[in-house]
């Protein structure tokens, strides 16, 4: 008996309405038999968009504790009519709950609630099994992402097989700093330090599932990154990079994020192109280095407004709320210290980078992801 037969078996025991979630709250399977009670509505609560005020409120009554059934009262704060939690439980921990939601004309005696028990039993074994073969998949993914020669190779044997990226085909690995809602059952992810990786095959149809995760996670008050996409899992580490960087991007300038597609970077992609130390003795230039060391905040903010503003000094006065005598002041002082000349394009272009990535480099990638040679 698989997990949907599970559910319509405790359903049709109990004539009510039963949502299966795992242990994070994302929707499992579900089977509507009350009329009263819609898809829509048992979507909106107990599914991967589940708020965390709701979740809290059901594990408040000792869910995942429990051997028993637990009534639920009604709530309105989280449009929570009362309900009947079986824990779905094996080998002494809840891998699940299965969510009872009688209509107002129908009632659940306690004798109905045994066999309905033992069913949820049967459905927390079968979590149970899907929990550790994720855990065994997450490691894979880390290894196949960050691992060394040898995990690397076993990565891509152990993902192969596990039928979700056909050899050859097209894949996009995401980086999220911050709460992931559930992404859906073709993905796979993996706790990579501060971030969860999420790599994301490619699929025909009309939604885009990396954009939708995307936006879930930024949703959630994440930062999110998004690699290009590339055939074969041997270029997931590629994508990997690249999402890494978006994050990277995404926290260093606010108008880049919540979300930072790689295709999307920018200057910031050259960021990528080597060892941080080499980009950064490129792109550092002497004068741009003046101007840094000279640590004149009106200077500096002037400097990258006026390039922002492609040289239009009317529209950087504007923006500074400066009068345009105190801008040609500050520029000509700009061009002092660096010995650039403003009106020539390729020096504008200089300095640009320089301020644009330099700081970049050295605020948020640092001196150690150089001294490591990390490249994509």
């Amino acid at each position: 008996m698989n997990l949907d037969e599970v559910v319509t078996e405790v359903a049709e025991r109990l004539s009510a309405s039963v949502v299966l979630v795992d242990r994070a709250f994302s929707l499992i399977a579900y089977s509507t038999q009350s009329p009263d009670v819609d898809k829509d509505r048992v979507q909106s609560i107990l599914t991967r968009s589940c708020p965390p005020e709701a979740r809290a409120w059901y594990e408040s009554f000792g869910i995942a504790d429990t051997t028993r059934p637990v009534i639920t009262p009604e709530n309105p704060d989280i449009e929570a009519s009362p309900r009947i939690c079986l824990p779905a439980r094996y080998a002494g921990a809840a891998y699940g709950y299965l969510f009872v939601l009688p209509d107002e004309n129908s009632a659940v005696s306690d004798g109905d609630l045994t066999p309905a028990m033992s069913l949820a039993g049967r459905a927390g074994a079968q979590l149970a099994h899907t929990a550790r073969g994720r855990d065994d998949m997450a490691v894979a993914v880390a290894d196949l992402l960050e691992g060394d020669r040898k995990a690397f190779a076993r990565a891509i044997t152990r993902i192969e097989d596990s039928g979700l990226f056909p050899d050859g085909g097209a894949l996009t690995v995401l980086a999220v700093d911050g709460l992931l809602p559930a992404p859906g059952t073709r993905t796979l992810l993996a706790p990579i330090g501060s971030l969860t990786a999420v790599m994301v095959p490619a699929v025909d149809g009309a939604v885009d599932p990396v954009r939708s995760i995307a936006e879930s996670g930024a949703g959630a008050g994440a930062l999110v990154g998004v690699g290009g996409s590339y055939q074969g899992l041997r270029a997931a580490r590629r994508s990997w990079q690249q999402a890494k960087l978006g994050v990277r991007v995404a926290r260093h300038d606010g108008s880049m994020g919540p979300i930072a597609y790689w295709e999307e970077l920018g200057v910031y992609r050259l960021s990528s192109c080597g060892p941080t130390g080499v980009v950064a003795d490129a792109v550092l230039t002497p004068s741009v280095r003046a101007l840094l060391d000279h640590r004149n905040v009106d200077l500096l903010v002037t400097a990258q407004t006026y390039l922002d503003q492609a040289g239009d000094t009317g529209a950087t006065a504007g923006v500074l709320g400066i009068h345009r005598q105190t801008l040609y002041y500050r520029l000509a002082k700009i061009e002092e210290i660096t010995g650039l000349d403003l009106s020539v394009g390729a020096q504008r272009l200089e300095l640009h980078v320089g301020l644009t990535l330099g700081r970049f480099i050295f605020e948020h990638l640092g001196t150690e992801e150089g001294r490591n040679g990390e490249q994509t």
